[in-house]
Protein backbone atom coordinates (compact mmCIF):
# COMPACT_ATOMS: atom_id res chain seq x y z
CA UNK A 1 0.00 0.00 0.00
CA UNK A 2 2.83 2.29 0.82
CA UNK A 3 4.58 1.57 -2.32
CA UNK A 4 1.38 2.55 -4.38
CA UNK A 5 0.95 5.95 -2.60
CA UNK A 6 4.61 6.99 -3.57
CA UNK A 7 3.90 5.99 -7.28
CA UNK A 8 1.06 7.94 -7.40
CA UNK A 9 2.95 11.13 -5.18
CA UNK A 10 5.52 10.91 -8.37
CA UNK A 11 2.90 11.02 -10.73
CA UNK A 12 0.80 13.76 -9.39
CA UNK A 13 4.35 15.65 -9.19
CA UNK A 14 5.47 14.74 -12.28
CA UNK A 15 1.87 16.21 -13.81
CA UNK A 16 2.18 19.51 -11.92
CA UNK A 17 5.56 20.32 -13.59
CA UNK A 18 4.50 19.73 -16.51
CA UNK A 19 1.25 21.86 -16.37
CA UNK A 20 4.27 24.77 -14.65
CA UNK A 21 6.24 24.36 -17.25
CA UNK A 22 3.67 24.91 -19.95
CA UNK A 23 2.24 27.80 -17.79
CA UNK A 24 5.87 29.36 -18.38
CA UNK A 25 5.91 28.69 -22.17
CA UNK A 26 2.37 30.17 -22.33
CA UNK A 27 3.11 32.98 -20.39
CA UNK A 28 6.72 33.51 -22.09
CA UNK A 29 5.09 33.40 -25.63
CA UNK A 30 1.90 36.22 -24.23
CA UNK A 31 4.72 38.27 -23.40
CA UNK A 32 6.49 38.20 -26.93
CA UNK A 33 3.78 38.79 -28.65
CA UNK A 34 2.47 41.38 -25.87
CA UNK A 35 6.33 43.04 -26.25
CA UNK A 36 5.97 42.86 -30.39
CA UNK A 37 2.19 44.16 -30.29
CA UNK A 38 3.70 47.24 -28.33
CA UNK A 39 6.76 47.56 -31.14
CA UNK A 40 4.28 47.70 -33.82
CA UNK A 41 2.30 49.83 -31.91
CA UNK A 42 5.15 52.36 -31.63
CA UNK A 43 6.47 51.83 -35.06
CA UNK A 44 2.71 52.65 -36.37
CA UNK A 45 2.96 55.93 -34.00
CA UNK A 46 6.35 57.19 -35.09
CA UNK A 47 5.09 56.68 -38.56
CA UNK A 48 1.59 58.47 -37.51
CA UNK A 49 3.89 61.68 -36.26
CA UNK A 50 5.78 61.49 -39.22
CA UNK A 51 3.26 61.77 -41.73
CA UNK A 52 1.52 64.11 -39.70
CA UNK A 53 4.19 66.31 -39.34
CA UNK A 54 5.21 65.93 -43.19
CA UNK A 55 1.53 66.99 -44.04
CA UNK A 56 1.73 69.98 -42.17
CA UNK A 57 5.13 71.07 -43.85
CA UNK A 58 3.73 70.51 -46.74
CA UNK A 59 0.39 72.93 -46.33
CA UNK A 60 2.73 75.63 -44.89
CA UNK A 61 5.31 74.91 -48.37
CA UNK A 62 2.42 74.89 -50.57
CA UNK A 63 1.16 78.27 -49.54
CA UNK A 64 5.05 79.76 -49.86
CA UNK A 65 4.48 78.63 -53.73
CA UNK A 66 1.25 79.79 -54.01
CA UNK A 67 2.22 83.36 -52.46
CA UNK A 68 5.48 83.20 -54.60
CA UNK A 69 3.39 82.27 -57.69
CA UNK A 70 0.48 84.48 -57.30
CA UNK A 71 2.39 87.89 -56.81
CA UNK A 72 5.34 87.68 -58.82
CA UNK A 73 5.70 87.53 -62.97
CA UNK A 74 6.42 84.84 -65.19
CA UNK A 75 9.08 84.69 -67.49
CA UNK A 76 10.64 82.62 -69.77
CA UNK A 77 13.10 81.48 -66.88
CA UNK A 78 10.76 81.35 -64.14
CA UNK A 79 8.54 83.50 -61.78
CA UNK A 80 9.91 86.31 -59.92
CA UNK A 81 12.06 89.05 -60.70
CA UNK A 82 15.92 90.32 -61.36
CA UNK A 83 17.76 86.64 -60.94
CA UNK A 84 15.89 85.79 -58.00
CA UNK A 85 13.48 83.37 -60.05
CA UNK A 86 11.47 80.16 -58.83
CA UNK A 87 12.15 77.69 -61.84
CA UNK A 88 9.36 75.57 -62.49
CA UNK A 89 11.18 72.88 -64.47
CA UNK A 90 10.71 69.97 -61.47
CA UNK A 91 13.56 70.88 -59.50
CA UNK A 92 13.81 70.38 -55.63
CA UNK A 93 13.54 73.24 -53.31
CA UNK A 94 14.04 73.50 -49.60
CA UNK A 95 10.65 74.34 -48.06
CA UNK A 96 8.83 74.44 -44.78
CA UNK A 97 10.98 72.02 -42.14
CA UNK A 98 12.93 69.63 -44.25
CA UNK A 99 10.52 69.08 -46.82
CA UNK A 100 11.43 69.30 -50.59
CA UNK A 101 8.88 70.82 -53.36
CA UNK A 102 9.14 70.11 -56.92
CA UNK A 103 7.38 72.06 -59.55
CA UNK A 104 7.07 70.93 -62.89
CA UNK A 105 5.37 73.21 -65.38
CA UNK A 106 2.77 71.37 -67.19
CA UNK A 107 3.93 72.15 -70.79
CA UNK A 108 6.89 70.50 -69.77
CA UNK A 109 5.19 67.38 -70.17
CA UNK A 110 3.17 65.43 -72.75
CA UNK A 111 -0.55 66.28 -72.90
CA UNK A 112 -2.51 63.15 -73.66
CA UNK A 113 -5.38 64.90 -74.23
CA UNK A 114 -3.67 67.19 -76.77
CA UNK A 115 -1.70 64.23 -78.10
CA UNK A 116 1.76 65.38 -80.39
CA UNK A 117 1.40 61.91 -82.11
CA UNK A 118 5.17 62.06 -83.10
CA UNK A 119 6.45 63.20 -79.83
CA UNK A 120 4.23 60.58 -78.22
CA UNK A 121 5.46 57.79 -80.61
CA UNK A 122 9.07 58.36 -79.68
CA UNK A 123 7.46 58.05 -76.01
CA UNK A 124 5.58 55.10 -76.22
CA UNK A 125 9.19 53.38 -78.21
CA UNK A 126 10.82 54.00 -75.23
CA UNK A 127 8.63 52.78 -73.09
CA UNK A 128 8.90 49.66 -74.38
CA UNK A 129 6.00 49.29 -76.93
CA UNK A 130 6.84 47.97 -80.80
CA UNK A 131 6.58 51.08 -83.10
CA UNK A 132 4.34 49.20 -85.59
CA UNK A 133 1.88 49.16 -82.39
CA UNK A 134 2.08 52.75 -81.89
CA UNK A 135 -0.22 54.29 -84.19
CA UNK A 136 -3.42 52.04 -83.35
CA UNK A 137 -2.43 53.21 -79.61
CA UNK A 138 -2.77 56.43 -80.34
CA UNK A 139 -5.03 56.89 -82.45
CA UNK A 140 -7.64 55.09 -79.36
CA UNK A 141 -6.47 57.63 -77.68
CA UNK A 142 -7.55 60.18 -79.70
CA UNK A 143 -11.06 58.07 -80.25
CA UNK A 144 -11.78 57.36 -76.45
CA UNK A 145 -12.16 61.43 -75.98
CA UNK A 146 -13.95 62.08 -79.13
CA UNK A 147 -17.81 61.81 -79.23
CA UNK A 148 -19.85 59.72 -81.63
CA UNK A 149 -18.96 56.22 -83.24
CA UNK A 150 -16.49 57.10 -86.45
CA UNK A 151 -13.41 55.87 -85.09
CA UNK A 152 -9.77 56.58 -86.52
CA UNK A 153 -8.04 53.56 -89.12
CA UNK A 154 -6.69 51.48 -85.81
CA UNK A 155 -9.20 53.10 -83.41
CA UNK A 156 -11.38 51.87 -81.44
CA UNK A 157 -15.08 52.74 -80.19
CA UNK A 158 -18.42 50.99 -77.81
CA UNK A 159 -17.94 47.79 -80.19
CA UNK A 160 -14.46 47.27 -79.72
CA UNK A 161 -14.53 48.15 -76.16
CA UNK A 162 -17.73 45.64 -75.90
CA UNK A 163 -16.20 42.91 -77.77
CA UNK A 164 -13.05 43.02 -75.47
CA UNK A 165 -15.13 42.90 -72.04
CA UNK A 166 -14.53 46.95 -71.38
CA UNK A 167 -15.91 49.69 -70.02
CA UNK A 168 -17.58 51.82 -72.78
CA UNK A 169 -15.30 55.00 -73.34
CA UNK A 170 -16.36 58.24 -71.62
CA UNK A 171 -16.19 60.16 -74.83
CA UNK A 172 -14.35 63.31 -73.12
CA UNK A 173 -10.69 64.14 -72.40
CA UNK A 174 -8.83 62.13 -69.63
CA UNK A 175 -9.23 63.00 -66.30
CA UNK A 176 -6.40 61.87 -64.52
CA UNK A 177 -3.63 60.01 -65.79
CA UNK A 178 -4.69 56.38 -64.46
CA UNK A 179 -7.81 56.83 -66.61
CA UNK A 180 -5.16 56.21 -69.77
CA UNK A 181 -5.74 52.20 -68.30
CA UNK A 182 -9.34 52.15 -69.55
CA UNK A 183 -8.66 53.49 -73.01
CA UNK A 184 -8.48 50.27 -75.74
CA UNK A 185 -5.19 48.38 -75.95
CA UNK A 186 -3.07 50.88 -73.24
CA UNK A 187 -3.59 48.32 -70.04
CA UNK A 188 -1.22 45.79 -72.03
CA UNK A 189 1.68 48.00 -71.72
CA UNK A 190 1.10 49.37 -68.05
CA UNK A 191 3.98 46.95 -67.06
CA UNK A 192 6.81 48.29 -69.33
CA UNK A 193 5.10 51.55 -68.42
CA UNK A 194 5.60 51.86 -64.81
CA UNK A 195 8.81 50.15 -64.76
CA UNK A 196 10.05 52.57 -66.98
CA UNK A 197 8.51 55.51 -64.62
CA UNK A 198 6.86 56.74 -68.12
CA UNK A 199 3.94 58.84 -65.85
CA UNK A 200 6.49 61.47 -65.16
CA UNK A 201 6.42 62.66 -68.65
CA UNK A 202 2.94 62.79 -69.29
CA UNK A 203 0.20 64.73 -67.99
CA UNK A 204 -4.02 65.02 -68.86
CA UNK A 205 -3.57 69.04 -67.49
CA UNK A 206 -1.33 70.73 -70.34
CA UNK A 207 -2.54 72.55 -73.54
CA UNK A 208 -1.40 72.15 -77.07
CA UNK A 209 2.25 73.66 -76.78
CA UNK A 210 4.89 72.30 -75.58
CA UNK A 211 7.77 73.91 -73.64
CA UNK A 212 10.99 72.58 -73.96
CA UNK A 213 12.92 75.46 -71.71
CA UNK A 214 10.85 73.28 -68.55
CA UNK A 215 10.49 69.70 -69.78
CA UNK A 216 11.59 66.90 -68.12
CA UNK A 217 14.40 64.73 -69.28
CA UNK A 218 11.85 61.89 -70.71
CA UNK A 219 9.66 64.67 -72.47
CA UNK A 220 13.20 66.14 -74.59
CA UNK A 221 13.76 62.52 -75.58
CA UNK A 222 10.44 62.32 -77.18
CA UNK A 223 11.34 66.28 -78.26
CA UNK A 224 13.94 64.36 -80.29
CA UNK A 225 16.90 65.13 -78.44
CA UNK A 226 19.57 62.44 -77.67
CA UNK A 227 20.98 62.08 -74.09
CA UNK A 228 23.83 64.28 -74.87
CA UNK A 229 21.96 66.68 -75.61
CA UNK A 230 19.94 66.27 -72.74
CA UNK A 231 22.78 66.62 -70.32
CA UNK A 232 23.75 69.38 -71.80
CA UNK A 233 20.56 70.91 -71.89
CA UNK A 234 20.46 70.26 -67.72
CA UNK A 235 24.04 71.50 -67.18
CA UNK A 236 22.79 74.70 -68.91
CA UNK A 237 19.87 75.32 -66.68
CA UNK A 238 21.95 74.89 -63.43
CA UNK A 239 24.16 77.40 -65.32
CA UNK A 240 21.13 79.97 -65.78
CA UNK A 241 21.49 79.29 -69.64
CA UNK A 242 19.56 78.57 -72.50
CA UNK A 243 22.16 78.31 -75.83
CA UNK A 244 21.63 75.13 -76.89
CA UNK A 245 17.52 74.86 -76.11
CA UNK A 246 17.48 78.17 -78.08
CA UNK A 247 18.90 76.41 -81.26
CA UNK A 248 17.18 73.06 -80.67
CA UNK A 249 13.77 74.90 -80.71
CA UNK A 250 14.40 76.62 -83.43
CA UNK A 251 15.47 73.26 -85.27
CA UNK A 252 12.28 71.42 -84.06
CA UNK A 253 9.61 74.11 -84.61
CA UNK A 254 10.80 76.62 -86.63
CA UNK A 255 7.99 75.94 -89.28
CA UNK A 256 5.91 77.15 -87.16
CA UNK A 257 3.12 80.36 -87.07
CA UNK A 258 5.28 82.58 -89.16
CA UNK A 259 8.36 80.93 -89.12
CA UNK A 260 8.95 81.43 -85.43
CA UNK A 261 9.24 78.44 -83.01
CA UNK A 262 6.72 78.19 -79.94
CA UNK A 263 7.14 80.41 -76.97
CA UNK A 264 8.95 79.17 -74.32
CA UNK A 265 6.66 81.13 -70.96
CA UNK A 266 5.75 78.80 -68.79
CA UNK A 267 1.60 77.50 -67.67
CA UNK A 268 -0.63 78.84 -64.84
CA UNK A 269 -1.10 75.10 -64.36
CA UNK A 270 2.02 72.87 -62.34
CA UNK A 271 2.51 69.34 -61.30
CA UNK A 272 3.73 69.77 -57.56
CA UNK A 273 5.70 67.20 -56.14
CA UNK A 274 6.27 67.10 -51.80
CA UNK A 275 8.70 64.63 -50.28
CA UNK A 276 10.29 64.09 -46.59
CA UNK A 277 13.39 62.76 -45.46
CA UNK A 278 12.53 59.08 -44.05
CA UNK A 279 8.78 59.07 -45.71
CA UNK A 280 8.32 56.25 -48.41
CA UNK A 281 5.65 58.27 -49.96
CA UNK A 282 5.57 61.48 -51.88
CA UNK A 283 2.37 64.10 -51.82
CA UNK A 284 1.48 65.13 -55.28
CA UNK A 285 -1.28 66.75 -56.99
CA UNK A 286 -1.93 69.71 -60.22
CA UNK A 287 -1.90 73.30 -59.27
CA UNK A 288 -3.55 75.77 -61.29
CA UNK A 289 -4.00 79.66 -60.68
CA UNK A 290 -6.85 80.85 -61.40
CA UNK A 291 -8.07 84.68 -63.00
CA UNK A 292 -10.41 86.99 -61.10
CA UNK A 293 -13.05 86.10 -63.70
CA UNK A 294 -12.95 82.68 -62.95
CA UNK A 295 -13.55 83.47 -59.13
CA UNK A 296 -11.36 81.85 -57.28
CA UNK A 297 -7.61 81.88 -57.01
CA UNK A 298 -6.19 78.62 -57.75
CA UNK A 299 -7.03 75.52 -57.75
CA UNK A 300 -5.96 71.62 -56.55
CA UNK A 301 -7.18 68.90 -58.55
CA UNK A 302 -5.73 64.91 -58.46
CA UNK A 303 -4.46 65.07 -54.91
CA UNK A 304 -2.36 61.19 -54.61
CA UNK A 305 0.22 59.50 -51.98
CA UNK A 306 2.38 57.55 -54.81
CA UNK A 307 5.31 55.21 -53.50
CA UNK A 308 8.57 57.27 -53.35
CA UNK A 309 10.25 54.42 -55.89
CA UNK A 310 7.56 55.33 -58.63
CA UNK A 311 8.39 58.70 -59.28
CA UNK A 312 11.67 60.48 -60.79
CA UNK A 313 12.73 63.64 -59.82
CA UNK A 314 15.64 65.70 -60.37
CA UNK A 315 18.29 65.46 -57.30
CA UNK A 316 19.48 67.96 -55.29
CA UNK A 317 17.95 70.92 -53.10
CA UNK A 318 17.69 74.62 -53.98
CA UNK A 319 16.98 77.21 -51.99
CA UNK A 320 13.39 78.83 -52.31
CA UNK A 321 13.64 82.46 -53.83
CA UNK A 322 13.62 85.11 -51.01
CA UNK A 323 11.45 88.49 -50.12
CA UNK A 324 13.74 90.77 -49.10
CA UNK A 325 16.81 90.18 -51.90
CA UNK A 326 14.31 91.64 -54.46
CA UNK A 327 15.18 95.35 -55.60
CA UNK A 328 13.03 98.19 -54.38
CA UNK A 329 11.76 98.74 -57.73
CA UNK A 330 10.17 94.77 -58.31
CA UNK A 331 9.07 94.94 -54.54
CA UNK A 332 6.69 98.16 -55.30
CA UNK A 333 5.98 96.38 -58.93
CA UNK A 334 4.83 93.15 -55.96
CA UNK A 335 3.14 95.52 -53.44
CA UNK A 336 1.09 98.15 -55.88
CA UNK A 337 -2.23 97.45 -56.81
CA UNK A 338 -2.81 96.79 -60.89
CA UNK A 339 -4.58 99.34 -62.81
CA UNK A 340 -7.47 98.77 -65.04
CA UNK A 341 -5.58 101.42 -67.56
Amino acid sequence: MSQYRFHLRTGSSGFALAAVLWLLAGLTILAAMISQSNQILAQRQAQLKLRADAEQEFLSSRSEALFWLSSSRATQEGFGWSGQLLKVDGRGYASAGKSTMHLQDVRGLLSLNRPKREMLTRLLVRCGVDESKTGSLLDALEDYAEAGELKRLNGAKSLEYSMAGLPAPRYSPLLAEPELWRVYGWKQIQPTWDERHCSEDVTVFGDSRFNPGTATPGALAAYGLTTEQIALVGNERDAGENVLINLLQNQVQGKGFMGLPEGRFPSRTFRVTHTMPDMPLVFRYELALKTNVEGIPWEISSPRHLPISSVMMPAGRANWPKIDQISETDKNAITQPILPF
